[in-house]
Protein backbone atom coordinates (compact mmCIF):
# COMPACT_ATOMS: atom_id res chain seq x y z
CA UNK A 1 0.00 0.00 0.00
CA UNK A 2 3.21 2.11 0.66
CA UNK A 3 3.96 1.80 -2.84
CA UNK A 4 0.42 2.50 -4.06
CA UNK A 5 0.64 5.46 -2.25
CA UNK A 6 3.91 6.85 -3.97
CA UNK A 7 1.86 6.28 -7.20
CA UNK A 8 -0.85 8.19 -6.54
CA UNK A 9 1.57 10.80 -5.42
CA UNK A 10 3.55 10.87 -8.41
CA UNK A 11 0.43 10.80 -10.62
CA UNK A 12 -0.77 13.56 -9.34
CA UNK A 13 2.63 15.50 -9.44
CA UNK A 14 3.00 14.84 -13.26
CA UNK A 15 -0.74 14.95 -14.33
CA UNK A 16 -2.48 17.17 -11.45
CA UNK A 17 -5.17 14.72 -11.15
CA UNK A 18 -6.64 14.27 -8.00
CA UNK A 19 -10.11 13.75 -6.15
CA UNK A 20 -11.22 14.37 -3.19
CA UNK A 21 -12.19 10.68 -2.73
CA UNK A 22 -9.33 9.29 -3.21
CA UNK A 23 -7.85 9.49 0.32
CA UNK A 24 -10.39 7.87 2.02
CA UNK A 25 -10.81 4.85 -0.81
CA UNK A 26 -6.64 4.53 0.35
CA UNK A 27 -7.51 4.12 3.76
CA UNK A 28 -10.67 2.18 3.53
CA UNK A 29 -8.59 -0.14 1.19
CA UNK A 30 -5.42 -0.76 3.28
CA UNK A 31 -7.57 -1.33 6.48
CA UNK A 32 -9.61 -4.09 4.66
CA UNK A 33 -6.65 -5.54 3.82
CA UNK A 34 -4.82 -5.56 6.68
CA UNK A 35 -7.61 -7.41 8.44
CA UNK A 36 -7.93 -10.10 5.77
CA UNK A 37 -4.42 -10.72 5.88
CA UNK A 38 -4.40 -11.35 9.96
CA UNK A 39 -7.78 -13.68 9.94
CA UNK A 40 -5.76 -15.51 6.99
CA UNK A 41 -2.49 -15.67 9.30
CA UNK A 42 -4.54 -16.71 12.32
CA UNK A 43 -6.41 -19.40 10.51
CA UNK A 44 -2.56 -20.83 9.00
CA UNK A 45 -0.67 -23.31 10.78
CA UNK A 46 3.54 -24.10 10.50
CA UNK A 47 4.41 -27.33 8.65
CA UNK A 48 7.28 -27.79 11.28
CA UNK A 49 8.08 -31.03 9.21
CA UNK A 50 8.90 -28.55 6.26
CA UNK A 51 10.94 -26.26 8.43
CA UNK A 52 12.92 -29.02 9.80
CA UNK A 53 13.93 -30.79 6.33
CA UNK A 54 14.60 -27.08 5.70
CA UNK A 55 17.03 -27.08 8.75
CA UNK A 56 18.66 -30.60 7.92
CA UNK A 57 19.66 -29.52 4.41
CA UNK A 58 21.44 -26.42 6.30
CA UNK A 59 23.11 -28.53 9.21
CA UNK A 60 24.21 -32.01 7.35
CA UNK A 61 25.48 -32.98 10.50
CA UNK A 62 22.32 -33.75 11.88
CA UNK A 63 21.95 -36.58 10.34
CA UNK A 64 17.75 -36.36 10.20
CA UNK A 65 17.24 -36.19 14.05
CA UNK A 66 15.69 -33.11 14.12
CA UNK A 67 13.29 -34.59 11.10
CA UNK A 68 12.30 -37.66 13.21
CA UNK A 69 12.36 -35.67 16.40
CA UNK A 70 9.61 -33.27 15.00
CA UNK A 71 7.41 -36.88 13.58
CA UNK A 72 7.07 -38.14 16.94
CA UNK A 73 3.51 -38.20 18.03
CA UNK A 74 2.07 -39.55 21.66
CA UNK A 75 0.86 -42.46 22.44
CA UNK A 76 -3.00 -42.72 21.91
CA UNK A 77 -3.22 -45.30 25.11
CA UNK A 78 -1.26 -43.21 27.63
CA UNK A 79 -1.50 -39.73 25.41
CA UNK A 80 2.43 -39.60 26.19
CA UNK A 81 5.62 -40.23 24.50
CA UNK A 82 7.51 -43.53 25.26
CA UNK A 83 11.32 -43.26 26.33
CA UNK A 84 12.63 -43.83 22.66
CA UNK A 85 10.86 -40.85 21.48
CA UNK A 86 11.75 -38.92 24.49
CA UNK A 87 15.42 -40.01 23.88
CA UNK A 88 15.43 -39.06 20.32
CA UNK A 89 13.78 -35.74 21.20
CA UNK A 90 16.65 -35.21 23.67
CA UNK A 91 19.37 -35.83 21.89
CA UNK A 92 17.94 -33.10 19.12
CA UNK A 93 17.60 -30.62 22.23
CA UNK A 94 21.51 -31.51 23.27
CA UNK A 95 22.85 -31.03 19.84
CA UNK A 96 21.38 -27.53 19.34
CA UNK A 97 22.84 -26.78 23.01
CA UNK A 98 26.01 -27.76 21.59
CA UNK A 99 25.91 -26.91 18.22
CA UNK A 100 23.12 -24.44 17.96
CA UNK A 101 21.26 -25.09 14.35
CA UNK A 102 18.28 -22.11 14.92
CA UNK A 103 20.92 -19.20 14.48
CA UNK A 104 19.74 -18.75 10.90
CA UNK A 105 15.87 -18.53 11.46
CA UNK A 106 16.34 -16.40 14.24
CA UNK A 107 18.40 -13.93 11.50
CA UNK A 108 15.63 -14.41 8.56
CA UNK A 109 13.12 -13.35 11.44
CA UNK A 110 15.11 -10.79 12.85
CA UNK A 111 15.38 -8.89 9.31
CA UNK A 112 11.87 -9.79 8.09
CA UNK A 113 10.76 -7.73 11.04
CA UNK A 114 12.98 -4.75 10.20
CA UNK A 115 11.36 -4.98 6.53
CA UNK A 116 8.17 -5.03 8.30
CA UNK A 117 9.10 -1.97 10.22
CA UNK A 118 10.71 0.04 7.50
CA UNK A 119 7.16 -0.08 5.07
CA UNK A 120 5.47 1.00 8.05
CA UNK A 121 7.59 3.99 8.40
CA UNK A 122 7.29 4.77 4.67
CA UNK A 123 3.44 3.81 4.84
CA UNK A 124 2.92 6.18 7.49
CA UNK A 125 4.65 9.20 5.28
CA UNK A 126 3.21 8.44 1.94
CA UNK A 127 -0.34 8.92 4.09
CA UNK A 128 0.63 12.48 5.49
CA UNK A 129 2.02 13.08 1.59
CA UNK A 130 -1.44 12.18 0.25
CA UNK A 131 -3.50 14.30 2.96
CA UNK A 132 -1.28 17.38 1.83
CA UNK A 133 -2.55 16.46 -1.35
CA UNK A 134 -6.18 16.34 -1.10
CA UNK A 135 -8.66 19.33 -0.97
CA UNK A 136 -8.60 19.77 2.37
CA UNK A 137 -5.16 19.93 3.24
CA UNK A 138 -3.52 23.37 3.05
CA UNK A 139 -1.11 23.11 0.24
CA UNK A 140 -1.32 24.56 -3.19
CA UNK A 141 -1.99 21.50 -5.55
CA UNK A 142 -4.90 22.76 -7.43
CA UNK A 143 -5.83 20.23 -10.22
CA UNK A 144 -8.42 19.19 -12.89
CA UNK A 145 -9.92 17.49 -10.05
CA UNK A 146 -10.46 20.87 -8.22
CA UNK A 147 -12.34 22.45 -10.91
CA UNK A 148 -9.40 24.28 -12.77
CA UNK A 149 -7.04 22.24 -15.84
CA UNK A 150 -4.24 24.04 -17.10
CA UNK A 151 -2.79 23.59 -20.65
CA UNK A 152 -0.27 22.81 -21.63
CA UNK A 153 1.25 21.66 -18.28
CA UNK A 154 4.67 20.20 -18.19
CA UNK A 155 5.93 20.58 -21.78
CA UNK A 156 8.85 20.67 -23.69
CA UNK A 157 9.48 23.38 -26.51
CA UNK A 158 11.83 24.57 -28.98
CA UNK A 159 14.02 27.44 -27.96
CA UNK A 160 12.95 30.56 -29.34
CA UNK A 161 9.43 29.76 -29.80
CA UNK A 162 6.14 30.93 -28.11
CA UNK A 163 4.39 28.77 -25.20
CA UNK A 164 0.42 29.41 -24.80
CA UNK A 165 -1.36 28.64 -21.40
CA UNK A 166 -5.14 28.58 -21.00
CA UNK A 167 -6.62 27.91 -18.10
CA UNK A 168 -10.07 25.75 -17.65
CA UNK A 169 -12.49 26.23 -15.02
CA UNK A 170 -15.20 24.19 -14.03
CA UNK A 171 -18.03 25.74 -12.28
CA UNK A 172 -17.76 29.17 -11.02
CA UNK A 173 -15.55 31.27 -12.46
CA UNK A 174 -13.34 33.45 -10.87
CA UNK A 175 -12.99 37.48 -11.58
CA UNK A 176 -9.69 37.09 -12.78
CA UNK A 177 -6.50 34.68 -13.20
CA UNK A 178 -2.57 35.45 -13.52
CA UNK A 179 0.21 33.53 -15.09
CA UNK A 180 3.02 33.57 -12.71
CA UNK A 181 6.98 32.68 -14.30
CA UNK A 182 9.61 31.76 -12.95
CA UNK A 183 12.40 31.39 -15.57
CA UNK A 184 15.77 29.51 -14.53
CA UNK A 185 18.20 32.16 -11.90
CA UNK A 186 15.32 34.69 -13.14
CA UNK A 187 12.90 37.10 -10.78
CA UNK A 188 8.95 36.17 -11.74
CA UNK A 189 7.18 37.70 -14.03
CA UNK A 190 3.56 38.24 -13.99
CA UNK A 191 0.86 37.89 -16.95
CA UNK A 192 -2.73 38.33 -16.74
CA UNK A 193 -4.59 35.92 -18.36
CA UNK A 194 -7.71 37.27 -20.56
CA UNK A 195 -11.03 35.81 -20.68
CA UNK A 196 -12.70 35.31 -23.98
CA UNK A 197 -16.61 36.03 -24.11
CA UNK A 198 -18.51 33.03 -22.14
CA UNK A 199 -15.74 30.40 -22.86
CA UNK A 200 -14.95 29.27 -19.27
CA UNK A 201 -11.11 29.46 -20.15
CA UNK A 202 -8.67 31.92 -19.09
CA UNK A 203 -5.66 32.28 -21.56
CA UNK A 204 -2.41 34.14 -22.39
CA UNK A 205 1.27 33.57 -23.98
CA UNK A 206 4.63 34.21 -23.40
CA UNK A 207 5.75 35.19 -27.07
CA UNK A 208 9.32 33.52 -26.67
CA UNK A 209 10.80 31.02 -24.60
CA UNK A 210 14.75 30.69 -24.53
CA UNK A 211 15.79 29.09 -21.45
CA UNK A 212 13.40 26.33 -19.13
CA UNK A 213 11.35 27.31 -16.93
CA UNK A 214 8.04 26.82 -14.33
CA UNK A 215 5.08 28.72 -14.31
CA UNK A 216 1.77 28.44 -12.20
CA UNK A 217 -1.93 30.32 -12.59
CA UNK A 218 -3.17 31.83 -9.75
CA UNK A 219 -6.79 32.59 -9.55
CA UNK A 220 -8.47 34.18 -6.01
CA UNK A 221 -6.80 33.21 -2.83
CA UNK A 222 -5.56 29.71 -4.97
CA UNK A 223 -3.11 28.63 -7.27
CA UNK A 224 -2.41 25.49 -9.32
CA UNK A 225 0.47 23.43 -8.81
CA UNK A 226 4.20 24.66 -10.87
CA UNK A 227 4.63 23.19 -13.84
CA UNK A 228 7.63 23.06 -16.05
CA UNK A 229 8.57 23.64 -19.42
CA UNK A 230 12.01 22.69 -20.80
CA UNK A 231 13.41 24.05 -23.67
CA UNK A 232 15.69 22.33 -26.75
CA UNK A 233 16.97 22.90 -29.60
CA UNK A 234 17.05 20.83 -32.77
CA UNK A 235 20.84 19.94 -33.55
CA UNK A 236 21.67 22.68 -36.92
CA UNK A 237 25.00 23.96 -38.85
CA UNK A 238 26.39 27.11 -37.50
CA UNK A 239 29.32 26.91 -39.95
CA UNK A 240 31.03 24.68 -42.46
CA UNK A 241 35.05 25.33 -42.56
CA UNK A 242 36.85 23.97 -45.61
CA UNK A 243 40.63 23.33 -46.00
CA UNK A 244 42.39 22.01 -49.42
CA UNK A 245 45.73 20.26 -49.82
CA UNK A 246 46.10 20.24 -53.87
CA UNK A 247 48.51 17.62 -55.08
CA UNK A 248 52.43 18.24 -55.00
CA UNK A 249 52.81 18.47 -58.64
CA UNK A 250 50.35 21.60 -58.82
CA UNK A 251 52.62 23.83 -56.75
CA UNK A 252 49.44 25.15 -55.29
CA UNK A 253 49.65 26.20 -51.59
CA UNK A 254 46.85 24.95 -48.96
CA UNK A 255 43.84 26.76 -49.30
CA UNK A 256 41.11 27.77 -46.40
CA UNK A 257 37.83 28.78 -47.51
CA UNK A 258 35.22 29.85 -44.89
CA UNK A 259 31.79 28.84 -44.65
CA UNK A 260 31.79 26.83 -47.90
CA UNK A 261 28.86 24.23 -48.90
CA UNK A 262 30.81 24.08 -52.69
CA UNK A 263 34.17 22.82 -53.19
CA UNK A 264 35.75 22.67 -56.62
CA UNK A 265 39.47 21.51 -56.88
CA UNK A 266 41.67 19.47 -59.15
CA UNK A 267 40.82 15.45 -58.23
CA UNK A 268 43.71 13.80 -55.61
CA UNK A 269 43.41 16.95 -53.57
CA UNK A 270 42.69 16.39 -49.78
CA UNK A 271 39.88 17.99 -48.04
CA UNK A 272 39.24 18.77 -44.17
CA UNK A 273 36.29 19.99 -43.67
CA UNK A 274 35.33 21.11 -40.26
CA UNK A 275 31.69 21.05 -39.34
CA UNK A 276 30.65 24.45 -36.09
CA UNK A 277 27.32 22.90 -34.79
CA UNK A 278 24.80 24.52 -32.66
CA UNK A 279 25.24 22.04 -29.90
CA UNK A 280 27.06 18.21 -29.67
CA UNK A 281 25.09 15.43 -31.19
CA UNK A 282 24.86 11.76 -30.86
CA UNK A 283 25.66 10.83 -34.60
CA UNK A 284 26.82 13.38 -37.51
CA UNK A 285 27.33 11.90 -41.02
CA UNK A 286 27.34 13.18 -44.67
CA UNK A 287 24.80 10.86 -47.02
CA UNK A 288 25.21 10.48 -50.41
CA UNK A 289 22.43 9.92 -53.06
CA UNK A 290 23.72 6.54 -53.43
CA UNK A 291 22.71 6.18 -49.54
CA UNK A 292 26.67 5.73 -48.71
CA UNK A 293 27.68 6.99 -45.27
CA UNK A 294 30.48 9.58 -44.40
CA UNK A 295 31.14 9.84 -40.14
CA UNK A 296 31.84 12.70 -38.96
CA UNK A 297 34.44 12.69 -36.17
CA UNK A 298 33.98 14.71 -32.86
CA UNK A 299 36.56 17.49 -31.88
CA UNK A 300 38.53 16.27 -28.79
CA UNK A 301 38.52 19.75 -27.64
CA UNK A 302 35.25 21.24 -28.69
CA UNK A 303 32.32 18.99 -28.38
CA UNK A 304 30.09 20.80 -31.01
CA UNK A 305 32.80 20.41 -33.92
CA UNK A 306 32.89 17.38 -35.77
CA UNK A 307 35.56 17.18 -38.74
CA UNK A 308 35.88 15.01 -41.83
CA UNK A 309 38.87 14.24 -43.99
CA UNK A 310 38.95 12.47 -47.76
CA UNK A 311 40.19 13.06 -51.12
CA UNK A 312 38.61 14.30 -53.89
CA UNK A 313 38.16 11.37 -56.28
CA UNK A 314 35.06 12.30 -58.06
CA UNK A 315 31.85 14.45 -57.73
CA UNK A 316 30.16 13.78 -55.57
CA UNK A 317 26.75 15.65 -53.41
CA UNK A 318 26.20 15.34 -49.62
CA UNK A 319 23.25 15.63 -46.87
CA UNK A 320 24.16 16.72 -43.64
CA UNK A 321 22.26 14.15 -41.09
CA UNK A 322 22.36 15.10 -37.35
CA UNK A 323 20.87 13.19 -34.82
CA UNK A 324 20.71 14.78 -31.00
CA UNK A 325 20.58 12.18 -27.80
CA UNK A 326 16.74 12.37 -27.86
CA UNK A 327 16.36 11.18 -31.59
CA UNK A 328 15.65 14.84 -32.73
CA UNK A 329 17.16 15.14 -36.33
CA UNK A 330 17.84 18.30 -38.10
CA UNK A 331 14.76 20.24 -39.86
CA UNK A 332 16.20 21.19 -42.93
CA UNK A 333 20.02 19.07 -43.76
CA UNK A 334 22.54 21.00 -45.95
CA UNK A 335 23.59 20.66 -49.20
CA UNK A 336 27.06 19.51 -49.93
CA UNK A 337 28.49 19.65 -53.53
CA UNK A 338 32.14 18.09 -53.97
CA UNK A 339 33.34 18.82 -57.58
CA UNK A 340 36.49 17.20 -58.94
CA UNK A 341 38.00 19.20 -61.69
CA UNK A 342 39.95 16.97 -64.32
CA UNK A 343 43.88 17.58 -64.47
CA UNK A 344 43.05 17.90 -68.16
CA UNK A 345 45.50 16.81 -70.99
CA UNK A 346 48.07 19.64 -72.34
CA UNK A 347 46.28 21.62 -75.21
CA UNK A 348 48.56 21.10 -78.62
CA UNK A 349 47.90 22.65 -81.91
CA UNK A 350 49.55 24.03 -85.05
CA UNK A 351 49.80 27.86 -86.10
CA UNK A 352 51.26 26.52 -89.30
CA UNK A 353 50.90 24.50 -91.30
CA UNK A 354 47.67 23.56 -91.08
CA UNK A 355 46.20 19.85 -92.73
CA UNK A 356 48.39 17.57 -94.60
CA UNK A 357 51.12 18.94 -97.24
CA UNK A 358 52.23 17.72 -100.39
CA UNK A 359 56.27 18.78 -100.69
CA UNK A 360 59.28 18.28 -103.05
CA UNK A 361 61.95 16.33 -101.65
CA UNK A 362 63.95 19.75 -101.54
CA UNK A 363 61.57 22.02 -99.86
CA UNK A 364 61.45 22.55 -95.89
CA UNK A 365 58.36 22.74 -93.49
CA UNK A 366 58.13 25.68 -91.21
CA UNK A 367 56.51 24.28 -87.95
CA UNK A 368 54.77 27.26 -85.84
CA UNK A 369 52.76 25.66 -82.80
CA UNK A 370 51.57 26.60 -79.10
CA UNK A 371 51.60 24.62 -76.38
CA UNK A 372 49.46 24.96 -72.83
CA UNK A 373 48.59 23.12 -69.80
CA UNK A 374 46.50 23.73 -66.62
CA UNK A 375 49.31 23.48 -64.22
CA UNK A 376 52.55 23.76 -66.30
CA UNK A 377 54.29 21.56 -68.70
CA UNK A 378 57.68 19.79 -68.03
CA UNK A 379 58.91 19.68 -71.82
CA UNK A 380 57.01 19.98 -75.57
CA UNK A 381 58.04 19.51 -78.83
CA UNK A 382 57.70 18.29 -82.22
CA UNK A 383 57.63 14.43 -83.54
CA UNK A 384 57.91 13.08 -86.79
CA UNK A 385 58.79 9.86 -88.88
CA UNK A 386 59.37 8.94 -92.38
CA UNK A 387 57.12 6.02 -93.39
CA UNK A 388 58.65 2.94 -92.11
CA UNK A 389 61.05 4.47 -89.58
CA UNK A 390 61.54 4.88 -85.96
CA UNK A 391 59.62 8.40 -84.91
CA UNK A 392 62.07 11.39 -83.70
CA UNK A 393 60.98 13.43 -80.82
CA UNK A 394 62.39 16.84 -80.93
CA UNK A 395 62.34 19.39 -77.43
CA UNK A 396 61.04 22.75 -78.44
CA UNK A 397 60.89 23.89 -74.83
CA UNK A 398 60.09 23.34 -71.04
CA UNK A 399 58.90 24.18 -67.62
CA UNK A 400 56.37 26.46 -68.38
CA UNK A 401 53.56 28.21 -65.69
CA UNK A 402 50.30 27.21 -65.05
CA UNK A 403 47.64 28.32 -68.26
CA UNK A 404 50.84 29.64 -69.47
CA UNK A 405 50.71 29.31 -73.06
CA UNK A 406 53.95 28.79 -75.11
CA UNK A 407 54.50 29.40 -78.81
CA UNK A 408 57.70 27.61 -80.71
CA UNK A 409 58.99 27.60 -84.26
CA UNK A 410 60.53 24.19 -85.92
CA UNK A 411 62.58 24.40 -89.29
CA UNK A 412 62.83 20.55 -90.43
CA UNK A 413 64.30 20.60 -94.16
CA UNK A 414 63.21 17.50 -95.92
CA UNK A 415 66.37 17.21 -97.99
CA UNK A 416 68.41 16.11 -94.92
CA UNK A 417 65.82 13.59 -93.97
CA UNK A 418 66.72 11.95 -97.96
CA UNK A 419 62.62 11.95 -98.58
CA UNK A 420 62.37 10.01 -102.03
CA UNK A 421 58.80 10.74 -103.99
CA UNK A 422 55.89 9.24 -103.24
CA UNK A 423 56.68 8.17 -99.41
CA UNK A 424 54.89 9.73 -96.55
CA UNK A 425 55.97 12.25 -93.73
CA UNK A 426 53.71 11.91 -90.66
CA UNK A 427 54.31 14.59 -88.02
CA UNK A 428 52.84 15.57 -84.52
CA UNK A 429 53.12 17.68 -81.50
CA UNK A 430 53.77 16.43 -77.57
CA UNK A 431 54.02 17.32 -74.51
CA UNK A 432 54.67 16.12 -70.52
CA UNK A 433 53.28 16.82 -68.05
CA UNK A 434 52.12 15.38 -64.41
CA UNK A 435 48.91 13.16 -64.62
CA UNK A 436 46.68 12.43 -61.80
CA UNK A 437 49.00 9.87 -60.48
CA UNK A 438 51.57 12.44 -59.52
CA UNK A 439 53.49 11.02 -62.29
CA UNK A 440 55.27 12.17 -65.81
CA UNK A 441 52.57 11.56 -68.66
CA UNK A 442 52.91 12.48 -72.21
CA UNK A 443 50.14 13.76 -74.35
CA UNK A 444 50.31 13.80 -78.37
CA UNK A 445 48.46 15.47 -80.82
CA UNK A 446 46.37 14.79 -83.87
CA UNK A 447 48.77 13.83 -86.77
CA UNK A 448 49.42 15.28 -89.71
CA UNK A 449 50.62 13.91 -93.25
CA UNK A 450 53.68 15.57 -95.92
CA UNK A 451 53.37 13.66 -98.81
CA UNK A 452 56.72 13.61 -101.14
CA UNK A 453 55.67 14.46 -104.95
CA UNK A 454 58.19 14.28 -107.64
CA UNK A 455 60.77 17.22 -108.08
CA UNK A 456 58.92 18.17 -111.58
CA UNK A 457 55.15 17.80 -112.46
CA UNK A 458 53.96 18.55 -116.08
CA UNK A 459 50.45 18.60 -116.82
CA UNK A 460 49.45 18.55 -120.47
CA UNK A 461 46.67 17.73 -122.71
CA UNK A 462 47.37 14.54 -124.78
CA UNK A 463 46.89 14.39 -128.38
CA UNK A 464 43.21 12.38 -129.35
CA UNK A 465 45.08 9.74 -130.79
CA UNK A 466 46.71 9.17 -127.60
CA UNK A 467 43.76 8.96 -125.95
CA UNK A 468 43.37 5.36 -124.99
CA UNK A 469 46.92 6.15 -123.37
CA UNK A 470 46.04 9.42 -121.68
CA UNK A 471 43.01 7.30 -119.71
CA UNK A 472 45.43 4.45 -119.08
CA UNK A 473 48.11 7.08 -117.72
CA UNK A 474 44.83 8.49 -115.63
CA UNK A 475 43.35 5.40 -114.33
CA UNK A 476 46.87 4.86 -112.71
CA UNK A 477 47.41 8.07 -111.05
CA UNK A 478 43.81 7.56 -109.51
CA UNK A 479 44.73 4.20 -108.32
CA UNK A 480 48.26 5.69 -106.79
CA UNK A 481 46.07 8.71 -104.91
CA UNK A 482 43.81 6.02 -103.50
CA UNK A 483 45.99 3.55 -102.11
CA UNK A 484 48.26 6.91 -100.33
CA UNK A 485 44.43 7.89 -99.12
CA UNK A 486 43.81 4.55 -97.71
CA UNK A 487 47.51 4.18 -96.30
CA UNK A 488 46.86 7.77 -94.11
CA UNK A 489 43.37 6.32 -93.00
CA UNK A 490 45.12 3.15 -91.52
CA UNK A 491 47.92 5.14 -90.36
CA UNK A 492 45.44 7.69 -88.53
CA UNK A 493 43.06 4.76 -87.04
CA UNK A 494 46.49 2.86 -85.53
CA UNK A 495 47.18 6.50 -84.00
CA UNK A 496 44.31 7.20 -82.68
CA UNK A 497 44.21 3.80 -80.59
CA UNK A 498 47.76 4.13 -79.72
CA UNK A 499 47.41 7.74 -79.12
CA UNK A 500 47.82 8.98 -74.74
CA UNK A 501 49.74 5.64 -74.69
CA UNK A 502 53.45 6.82 -75.75
CA UNK A 503 55.69 5.94 -73.34
CA UNK A 504 57.79 8.99 -72.74
CA UNK A 505 61.19 8.54 -74.38
CA UNK A 506 64.47 7.80 -72.00
CA UNK A 507 66.61 9.73 -74.55
CA UNK A 508 65.11 12.60 -76.87
CA UNK A 509 67.11 12.67 -80.26
CA UNK A 510 67.55 16.49 -81.56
Amino acid sequence: MALVGIGLILLHRFTGWWAAWVFPLFIVTTVVWAVWLRQNWRRSKPDYRAIARQIEEENPRLHSLLLTAVEQQPLTATGGLNYLQQRVIHEALDHNRNRPWGTRIFERTFFAQCGHWLALIVFAGVLLGLRIATPAGRGHFMARGEGVSVTPGDTSIERGSGLVVLARFEGKLPAEATLVIKPVNENERRVPLAKNLDDPVFGGSVPEVNSSLSYRVEYGARQTREFTVTVFEYPKLERADAKLTFPEYTGLPEKTIADTRRISAVEGSALDYTFFLNKPVATAKLMAKDKSAVSLAADTNHANIYHVKFAIEQNRQYELELVDDAGRTNKIPPQFVIEALKNRAPDLKFAFPRGDQRLSALEEIAFQAEASDDFGLKEYGLAYAMAGQETKFVPLGANSGPNEKRAFNHLLPLEELSAQPDQLLTYFLWADDIGPDGKLRRTSGDMYFAEIRPFEEIFREGPSMAGGQQQGGQQGGGQMQKLAQLQKQIINATWTLQRGKTPVPTATPR
